[in-house]
């Protein structure tokens, strides 16, 4: 009878140890998860607060920003690596290549690098300048009538 009374003595502490374990990780899994839903339900409220990301350029806006042939420069000015290759692919320009330049910062790139890359998104990859879409410049249009004489009083100056 002793055997049996010495190994039920041994099993308690174990199963003691074993069921704090399962409560330890039960509240740890607990805090785990609750601290997963605050912190999407921050992002969540920090994202709804701020304005939509800028979206890309119409085609038409892309195809107005100008372009222009790549000339190799003399070898003492091409020290400069960032002007003889693409920021995008990191490509160096060929002689003749046609490079698109962006206006508001000067930056050169591929045309159809830079093409693709403002479709998706307004800014220069580079420096991240906005690209803002140029509006058309209206045109102004001064008509000379033939006689510059005054309705009211038919004077040439137009005076009363």
């Amino acid at each position: 009878m002793q055997v049996p009374e010495q190994q039920r003595q041994q099993r308690a502490p174990v199963m003691a140890m074993n069921s704090d374990m399962v409560v330890i990780l039960a509240s740890l899994l607990c805090a785990l998860v609750l601290a997963l839903v605050t912190h999407c339900a921050c992002r969540r409220r920090r994202y709804a607060n701020s304005p939509p990301p800028p979206k890309g350029l119409k085609k038409k806006d892309i195809d107005a920003l100008p372009t222009v042939s790549f000339a190799a420069a003399a070898p003492a000015q091409s020290s400069s690596s960032s002007s003889s290759e693409c920021g995008i692919c990191l490509a160096e320009f060929m002689e003749g290549e046609g490079l698109r330049v962006l206006p508001q910062c000067a930056h050169g790139f591929h045309v159809a690098c830079v093409d693709a890359w403002l479709r998706t998104c307004a800014t220069c990859p580079s420096c991240r300048a906005p690209m803002v879409a140029t509006p058309a410049t209206p045109t102004v249009v001064v008509v000379v009538a033939a006689n510059n004489r005054c309705e009211r009083c038919g004077d040439r100056d137009g005076g009363a």
